[in-house]
């Protein structure tokens, strides 16, 4: 009997991931628009050409690597964040030590192979260290390199030992973290327990111990990693809890609660070591404040994560609110309002609309800056020649930018015209329902405008919050044509006569604007809300021929 062989399901990459064809599609479109004829062909026989197929195949192969690699238990996963001291065998050593260990390796008459051996031999740490201090490896490697080359040399053992008894070093620590005690005090036990089975040194079973915990930490992040991702101010205590009852130190705490997209009190110094370099990998989006692309969205993006935001959006120039320095526009004549400074304000409504005094809107604004730029909106001019606080107050916007805060506006638009309908329509309630109309179509505003952008091409690096898919963005002017199609949904509309639109600002001098001008200007901060009155009117049509309408 013979059966037929389950098919192979191919790999199908989610954009923006490609395949290698797809990369070099890609490629060559771009080098054969920017690249003149003149330099190349662009055929597969040019050098160049051959390279970028070359750096095709790379760039895929990434796609592919980390498609397969979702980094669930992102970011106690990669344990860049631990010192030195705390990794040991799978710490990582630096290109420049790498290098001189092969480069003195390479100059001896010995090799590798026969060191691993002995190194894999001696007894202690001290032994091994004793060993390389002896002759002939005295002369081989330097003392500030003989720490390295022990680890090295003992890495390929200590992880052939942590894989092949994962099973008995899981059962010790799960019996050890039953007989209770704090984690210090367990993981002591579990490696006293191990040590009499397991052929290595006692830090490397202190080492073999604590990636197994950490194994369990990260178990436990991943089985509450929706939580963390939700976490909001009020929220973190609670979540930080419930972790530090699944065992994790606070370090580990303070690591894996990271995982959320923006967590409360959050900054990128603590996921980076003194020199600015990260702690985690992939790094966090917060930390991506200190680098480019960044884009107006973006800033959208992070106002949007502060709790009592519902929707932001960054509109060009500096709108009424509160500068970057957090301070009240206008008060400080250089950063006065401007509608055409070459700045953005990011435009924000309240997740609970409602009449907030002067002062607290000035707070909430400020408050709003430092989720989306940092804490310079608090401390805007740090003294930086301190040597102490050097690094204590870094700016956190791309470097120019100006961006500022707005609440979002309402523009009351008066809507005057003449509705023409049949004898024997309710005047009244004729008025009323298209007003229902109109306001309604301000309300929800334009599904278009609203819509992402299908090709993502520019992107920037922070938390995709995205916005809520209702309501009218600011600034957006009014169509009369679109007024008229809310308007003639109702089927009593036969025509409308002599319509124009006004922002009610309460200045008594303003005209309306005419149908013929095509438009109506909104305030960049605003989005339009019918106003009350009646401006509304109703002719009856005698006839019902088309020239009464």
């Amino acid at each position: 009997m013979t059966t037929t062989p389950a098919p192979i399901t191919p790999f199908v990459p989610v954009a923006p991931d490609a395949d290698w064809e797809t990369v070099r599609a890609r490629m060559a479109d771009v080098l054969t628009r920017l690249v003149p004829t003149a330099w190349s062909d662009h055929n597969a026989a040019d050098p160049g050409i051959t390279l970028a197929e070359a750096a095709a195949f790379g760039v895929a192969d990434l796609h592919y690597r980390v498609a397969e690699r979702h980094y669930d238990a992102w970011p106690l996963e990669v344990s860049g964040w631990l010192p030195d001291a705390e990794r040991h065998w799978d710490r990582s050593f630096s290109v420049e030590t790498l290098a001189a260990v092969a480069d003195a390796l390479a100059a001896s008459a010995t090799s590798a192979r026969v060191l691993e051996r002995r190194v894999r031999a001696s007894a202690s740490l001290g032994d091994a260290t004793a060993l390389l201090g002896s002759a002939p490896w005295s002369t081989v490697f330097d003392a500030d390199d003989r720490a390295a080359v022990v680890a090295l040399m003992r890495g390929r053992l200590v992880r052939q030992v942590a894989h092949e008894q994962a099973q008995l070093v899981a059962a010790v620590v799960a019996d050890q973290r039953r007989l209770g005690g704090t984690v210090e005090v367990r993981d002591a036990r579990a490696a006293a327990e191990l040590a009499l089975d397991l052929p290595l040194w006692d830090d490397e079973v202190r080492a073999v111990v604590r990636r197994e915990r950490r194994r369990l930490s990260r178990d436990a992040l991943v089985a509450r990693l929706a939580e963390v991702r939700a976490v909001t101010a009020a929220t973190a205590s609670g979540v930080r809890d419930l972790l530090d009852a699944e065992d994790l130190t606070d370090d580990e705490l303070d690591v894996a609660m990271a995982a959320g997209t923006q967590p409360p009190g959050l900054l990128p110094e603590q996921l980076e070591d003194d020199h600015g370099r990260t702690t985690v990998w992939p790094p966090h989006p917060v930390q991506a404040l200190t680098c480019e692309p960044v884009t107006a969205e973006d800033y959208a993006r992070r106002a949007r994560a502060h709790p009592d935001v519902r929707r932001a959006w960054a509109v060009p120039g500096r709108l009424e609110g509160v500068a970057w320095n957090g301070l009240p526009t206008g008060a400080v004549p250089a950063v006065e309002v401007d509608e055409h400074a070459a700045a953005i304000t990011l435009v924000v409504e309240h997740s609970e609309p409602r009449q907030l005094t002067v002062p607290a809107t000035q707070e909430f604004l400020r408050d709003v800056l430092s989720v989306a730029i940092g804490p310079e909106v608090r401390a805007p001019f740090p003294d930086w020649r301190v040597p102490a606080d050097l690094d204590e107050l870094p700016p956190r916007r791309t470097i120019c930018d100006e961006v500022g805060a707005s609440l979002l506006d309402t523009a009351a638009v008066i809507v005057q015209a003449t509705l023409v309908t049949g004898i024997g329509v309710d005047p009244d309630a004729l008025i009323a329902d298209v007003r229902d109309r109109i306001a309604a179509f301000f309300l929800a505003g334009r599904p278009e405008t609203r819509a992402p952008d299908p090709t993502g091409d520019v992107d920037g690096p922070w938390p995709r919050l995205e916005q809520p898919a209702d309501g009218w963005v600011p600034g957006e002017p009014v169509r009369f044509t679109e007024v008229v199609a809310a308007i003639v949904g109702n089927p009593d509309v036969w025509g409308i006569e002599r319509l124009a639109m006004l922002v009610d600002t309460g200045d008594v001098t303003a005209t309306f604007v005419p149908q013929s001008a095509g438009s109506l200007p909104i305030p960049p901060n605003a989005v339009p809300v019918l106003a009350p009155g009646r401006c509304l009117r109703v002719r009856f049509s005698l006839t019902g021929r088309c020239a009464d309408a």
